[in-house]
């Protein structure tokens, strides 16, 4: 019984440690899978930035660098909402030069409204491209109408007597991106103000782990 006894705790002793070791093992799997997808994530947004950008890719390419640099952003964040912003406006006929600088300011734009009103950079992405294709529930919450009435407003002051309605779909594109700059002059440049307040080093915060756990990515794809 004494030997049986003895036998059983050690069995139990090996089956816990063997328990322990195994989620370690699977903690430290999930881990660096998540690293290796930051890595790939990382891939797909540099090409996206490539072919939406162009010819302008490489230029635009050091202007986000140096943006991350002063600010501490993750510049993979930037890339793919450049992006987007310039498949947007490209899409609705904007000329390419016209475009990429829409899409360099509205990006910037994001990250302002971000730090403005205290909320992620994701949210203020999407409710200024939805801003931009026309819906008008989103900046309304930042305060800035872009209903047709208001835009129509807006045109009639810069002289312009075509109605928003008849307007082309690059035309439209182009006042509302001017209505919205205008109206959020502002919060333009707010992160830049406001980069030591801890809303703010937060966000870089998680920014430099994401980019070091995306280094860490890297190292694993080359093993």
């Amino acid at each position: 019984t004494t030997s049986s006894k003895k036998f059983t705790d050690v069995l139990a002793q090996k089956i816990s440690k063997f328990h322990t070791l195994y989620g370690a093992f699977k903690a430290a799997a999930q881990t660096m899978g998540s690293w290796f997808n930051q890595s790939n994530e990382y891939i797909e947004t540099v090409n996206l930035f490539k072919v939406t950008m162009g010819d302008a890719s490489d230029e635009a390419m050091r202007f986000a660098e140096k943006v991350s640099a002063a600010m501490g952003i993750d510049i993979a964040d930037w890339m793919q909402y450049q992006g987007t912003f310039k498949n947007l406006t490209a899409g609705f006929g904007v000329a390419t030069e016209k475009a990429n600088i829409m899409s360099q300011n509205l990006t910037q734009l994001s990250y302002d409204l971000a730090s403005f009103f205290n909320t992620d950079v994701e949210t203020a992405f999407d409710k200024l491209s939805s801003a931009m294709s026309g819906q008008v529930k989103g900046l309304r919450e930042f305060g800035i109408d872009t209903t047709v009435a208001s835009l129509q407003e807006y045109a009639l002051s810069k002289g312009i007597d075509t109605s928003v309605r008849s307007m082309s779909q690059a035309e439209k594109s182009m006042l509302r991106y001017n209505y919205i700059m205008e109206k959020s002059i502002i919060m333009q440049g707010d992160m830049a103000r406001t980069i030591i307040t801890p809303a703010n080093s937060l966000r870089i915060l998680n920014a430099q782990l994401t980019q070091m756990k995306r280094a860490l990515g890297n190292v694993i794809s080359v093993i």
